[in-house]
């Protein structure tokens, strides 16, 4: 208790808050992700081949207005395709696979990070009621009136949303924890950018919101007069 109040004293300002609300509200959609580049990852990069690559640029060579491979004539495309195998196009290619690898690998490891500080704030801030409730309501998408009918009807509903409360105030000590750890890998810069870019999404969505309620009350005015 004395730690979350001696960080909450000292940190006031910093993005903690809204990064915990990010990690919390994106808790499902992140196992997702990770999950989907585990799968991609084990199959390891694409390995080009120069059969693949002559289908490519055949292929490539018949659509109208391409600049690859776009030749004269129907049968300038093998002489052309042959050209640009001779050029490194295979070489190339490959490398263009192995890039877009690494960059699945990195992302893969910045979505692990990020589940790694939702996964250490359940298992070391959080009892195993708070726990519970948090994997209901942010992994599984529960309604709190669902959980409080259907998986916890002996507790008042008041209780639950306290615990679920409590539950996002563990996050937010772990990631204020994070951030006094430092950012070596950069990924907590990366984080408040991701933080930003959702935070205006949903600004922008609540405007035409917005403009959307006041639209439909004018016309409802509008009859009643």
């Amino acid at each position: 208790m004395a730690e979350a109040e001696k960080m909450d004293e000292g940190d006031k300002d910093d993005t903690s808050e809204q990064i915990a609300d990010y990690l919390a509200e994106n808790f499902s959609s992140l196992l997702r992700i990770q999950k989907r580049l585990k799968t991609l990852k084990e199959f390891g990069p694409v390995q080009y081949t120069e059969d693949m690559a002559v289908a490519d640029l055949a292929s490539i060579s018949s659509v109208s207005g391409s600049d690859k491979v776009q030749s004269s004539s129907i049968s300038d495309i093998p002489q052309r395709v042959s050209v640009m195998l001779e050029s490194g196009y295979v070489q190339k290619m490959q490398r263009r696979m192995n890039q877009e690898y690494q960059e699945l690998c990195e992302e893969l490891e910045y979505i692990n990070w990020q589940l790694d500080i939702i996964d250490a704030a359940m298992e070391e801030r959080m009892t195993e009621e708070q726990r519970v409730v948090f994997r209901w309501f942010y992994r599984d998408r529960m309604s709190l009136r669902y959980i409080h009918e259907v998986l916890m009807p002996g507790t008042r509903r008041v209780r639950i949303s306290s615990m679920l409360q409590k539950a996002r105030g563990a996050l937010l000590i772990e990631v204020r924890s994070r951030k006094n750890l430092g950012d070596v890998e950069g990924y907590l810069r990366r984080l408040e950018k991701d933080t930003e870019v959702e935070e205006k999404r949903e600004s922008v969505h609540e405007r035409k919101d917005s403009r959307i309620t006041n639209r439909t009350r004018d016309k409802t005015k509008a009859r009643q007069t």
